[in-house]
């Protein structure tokens, strides 16, 4: 076939094509603009091909030939220029998010911040305005774990510190009570006669006294009551000089008696002349308040009441007096705890928590003293310089022996027992059950 020809039917094909495919978009748009649908090029195109009925079809065997080569040669032409459309760049992937189907029952179309957000990922620790973000882990270091609360206690000695005062000055030192939480202040007294009372006015927390002084206050009405003992058994005495003469109760009348506790007198005192048939008239008593070793060197006074049996005696010597004790047992009155501790019964129960460790700080110091007496001396040395003296070291062993191991526990019959004796005397005017006297608080 002549080139010339060859090329006429390439053009032929080319122009076909162009022609149908421009039909094919024209009827696409027609069709868009009736359904609002738009149309593919595909379908322009069948729609381009299918069959027209013509009544004036008519033609020869020729130009049917002819046709059949140009839609031959149009259909390769057809084919190069789809491969040239087709050849398009690769479509960028978009994610493939999951969009909430309205059509589902029970759904409701999603409102204008959920569609606002719907490309964005999901979860409890992505922050949007509908679902705040939920922390994952923590972003600051913890506040520091805050010390126990400190309960502050103040209590008030009976006496300048001596080897009675053993199970607190060891508690203290050993580091007993702070490690029950617990800040401690021990004090001596202004007046040897007032620590009591000054708990009873809700002054202090707590105060040390004898068992004696107790019962007195009680029957006075004062609001007191027992909560631990120091020393379970007596420490006063009658302390009397050798030159006096004074060898029992009897020998007291017409002697310059002295005392430093207003219990020393209104209540042992008057207890131990009233066993002889004799009373407060018979005797000079004398207040010495804390003079009662001047009061006795100086010859002030011929016998004392003194809650020291065991250092007196020693200091006196020292000084060239010598003594002869006369114990309370001996003298009628009955067994009683040497040194407690007393509590306001109104605040008791507020304060029963830290009255209980205290009282579980003073047993493991007792016991601490009684595994370890030279330690316990020197520790109460190195607190209170004062107590380092001959007497006190004579008679720390006496005293030690009397420390009560369970400082909590009551005897209710001992109180009971001096309850009636002193109303018998008739030094209390009333009968108090033991159990409004004294408690264990543990």
């Amino acid at each position: 076939m002549p080139m010339a020809l060859r090329r006429c039917i390439l053009l032929s094909g080319a122009l076909s094509l162009a022609l149908i495919v421009g039909a094919a978009l024209t009827v696409q748009a027609a069709h868009a603009q009736e359904s609002g649908t738009p149309q593919t090029i595909e379908e322009a195109v069948a729609d381009e091909q299918s069959p027209v009925v013509n009544n004036d079809q008519t033609g020869t065997t020729a130009e049917t030939t002819s046709e059949t080569a140009i839609q031959g040669q149009s259909e390769s032409g057809t084919d190069e220029l789809e491969g040239d459309i087709t050849e398009q760049p690769a479509a960028i992937d978009e994610p493939n998010i999951d969009e909430p189907n309205i059509d589902e029952p029970g759904i409701d179309e999603p409102t204008s911040i959920d569609r606002a957000y719907l490309n964005y990922p999901r979860g409890p620790g992505v922050d949007t305005p509908t679902m705040p973000a939920a922390p994952s882990m923590t972003s600051t270091p913890p506040d520091p774990l805050l010390p126990p609360p400190v309960t502050h206690l103040e209590l008030v000695l009976d006496w300048h510190p001596g080897p009675r005062h053993a199970a607190l000055l060891v508690a203290d030192a050993l580091g007993l009570f702070t490690r029950r939480g617990l800040d401690v202040k021990m004090r001596p007294p202004a007046d040897p006669d007032i620590p009591a009372k000054l708990v009873a006015a809700s002054r202090v927390d707590l105060a040390l006294t004898d068992q004696a002084t107790l019962h007195q206050l009680v029957d006075e009405g004062k609001p007191l009551i027992r909560v631990a003992t120091l020393i379970e058994l007596p420490l006063a005495a009658v302390v009397a000089s050798q030159d006096s003469g004074i060898r029992s109760a009897l020998s007291l009348i017409d002697q310059r008696v002295g005392y430093s506790t207003q219990a020393s007198h209104d209540v042992i005192l008057r207890a131990i002349l009233s066993e002889e048939r004799l009373n407060l008239s018979h005797v000079e008593a004398r207040d010495v308040h804390f003079s009662t070793i001047t009061a006795m060197s100086e010859g002030r006074v011929d016998a004392l009441v003194a809650g020291s049996r065991f250092s007196l005696p020693r200091q006196l010597a020292d000084l060239g007096v010598a003594t002869r004790i006369l114990p309370l047992e001996e003298l009628g009155f009955p067994i009683h705890d040497g040194l407690i501790m007393v509590a306001n019964v109104d605040h008791l129960a507020a304060r029963k928590s830290s009255i209980r460790r205290f009282v579980s700080a003073l047993q493991e110091a007792t016991e601490w003293i009684t595994a370890h007496p030279d330690m316990a001396w020197e520790i109460m040395v190195e607190q209170e310089p004062t107590i380092d003296s001959t007497a006190n070291a004579e008679a720390w062993p006496n005293i030690r022996r009397r420390l009560a191991l369970r400082p909590g526990a009551v005897d209710m019959a001992r109180y009971r027992r001096l309850e009636h004796y002193l109303w018998e005397h008739d030094i209390i005017e009333t009968l108090t059950p033991p159990e409004k006297l004294a408690k264990d608080p543990g």
